[in-house]
């Protein structure tokens, strides 16, 4: 798949580290004969390129020990950004001049950076707390939630209908932003990503990777997002401890995984 480069002092390293360097199973992801490079796949939706990057809504009981600043927004009425407590990202849209709807991801704000996509201007919005809509100040699109299921609890941008999937209750007290359609907060999700590759014989390499700074999360992989079909039964192994973790059909997901921590599968249908 790519070069092995060992990047520390090998006369220093640790049984751990070598232990993990030496892993026969993942060298043989590397080294297999297929030779296809894996790619990042999006968690919320497989057109994203970045899945980390993701909006979303959730209802309004958090559980375990969710972070309330993910909820949680600030609006620049000087800028019309739209910026996140937890991470300070901008609320963008994803391409400068998308169709219907138009997904939505957070990114480093850039408003006015003439070098930055689109100028910034797909970080700018209209936040009207009389009507309680939020318009994109680029292409006069409102903020919806996807009620129609395409991308799970996402949301996105379409033409202003005042309907209930379009009206936001803005809460200026604790900052969270609430929509009417299901009483659903906005909520930036963790930074967690899938990573995914064919090997020959026809099984799937698959990395679950938390980027996230604070938070064990778990992770599913969807057969649909790795080229396998929906509603057949694969083996999942883990590569890194060597384990068979049995039979799924459709999906897997994975026991918390810690900050910045990954792991690694072979999935394989069951013939």
């Amino acid at each position: 798949k790519a070069p092995l480069i060992i990047g520390c002092d090998v006369t220093k390293m640790s049984a751990a580290t070598i232990v993990t360097l030496t892993n026969r199973e993942v060298i043989a992801v590397n080294q297999d004969p297929l030779g296809v490079q894996g790619k990042k796949i999006a968690l919320f939706s497989a057109q994203l390129s970045n899945a980390s990057s993701g909006v979303q809504v959730t209802n309004n009981t958090p559980a375990g020990n969710f972070d309330l600043r993910r909820r949680q927004w600030i609006y620049d009425v000087q800028d019309g950004s739209i910026r996140s407590a937890y991470s300070g990202k901008c609320l963008s849209i994803f391409r400068c001049n998308p169709g219907q709807p138009a997904h939505l991801f957070l990114d480093n704000c850039q408003i006015g950076d003439p070098h930055a996509q689109c100028q910034g201007k797909n970080q700018q919005w209209l936040a009207n707390t009389t009507n309680q809509s939020i318009v994109s100040q680029m292409n006069g699109l409102c903020l919806a939630v996807d009620v129609y299921g395409n991308d799970g609890p996402a949301v996105n941008t379409f033409v202003c209908n005042r309907q209930e999937n379009q009206i936001w209750m803005w809460n200026t007290t604790d900052g969270t932003l609430r929509n009417k359609h299901q009483n659903e907060y906005l909520v930036a999700p963790l930074e967690l990503e899938i990573w995914a590759g064919p090997l020959q014989g026809g099984s799937q390499a698959v990395v679950l990777l938390n980027r996230g700074e604070n938070d064990n999360e778990q992770i599913t992989v969807n057969w649909t997002d790795i080229g396998l079909p929906m509603n057949q039964a694969a083996t999942v192994r883990d590569l890194w401890a060597h384990q068979d973790l049995g039979i799924f059909t459709g999906n897997y997901t994975s026991s918390n995984i810690a900050s910045h921590a990954a792991v690694m599968l072979n999935i394989t249908l069951v013939k």
